[in-house]
């Protein structure tokens, strides 16, 4: 269980890349497609997708950030009084969790629900 959890997040983060190159929802597009190859509870699908947008969202804004010296990091925070980092990962992350969690829902939708089997004990 853990495995997938961890490689679910890793996914997101190394192939949130390739969502940049359609747009902001890339990251929702990517975690989808993660979230519906991945059999993950709901909760932990969610999660999972969370971590993983919110990492990728900011490290990639942290690239972008760096590559201009911070030029209009600083200029908005002037504006908003707070630093835009952090909403920034926050939508990150929510756009991964949604994504994620829509995956595994299509996923069910398409494929049957995935249940493991409940344990009984030893005898039957």
């Amino acid at each position: 269980m853990t495995t997938k959890f961890f490689g679910a997040i890793g996914a997101i983060f190394l192939m949130g890349y390739l969502g940049t190159f359609i747009g902001w929802w890339g990251i929702a597009l990517v975690a989808g497609i993660v979230g519906f190859v991945l059999q993950i509870q709901s909760g932990l699908s969610f999660f999972s997708g969370f971590l993983g947008g919110a990492l990728f969202f900011g490290f990639y804004a942290y690239l972008l950030d760096s590559a201009n010296e911070s030029q209009l990091s600083t200029m908005m925070a002037e504006v908003l009084t707070f630093h835009p980092f952090w909403p920034t990962v926050a939508i990150g992350a929510i756009l991964g969790g949604l994504g994620m969690l829509t995956g595994k829902y299509a996923r069910d939708a398409f494929g049957g629900e995935q249940r493991a089997p409940k344990y009984r004990g030893k005898y039957r």
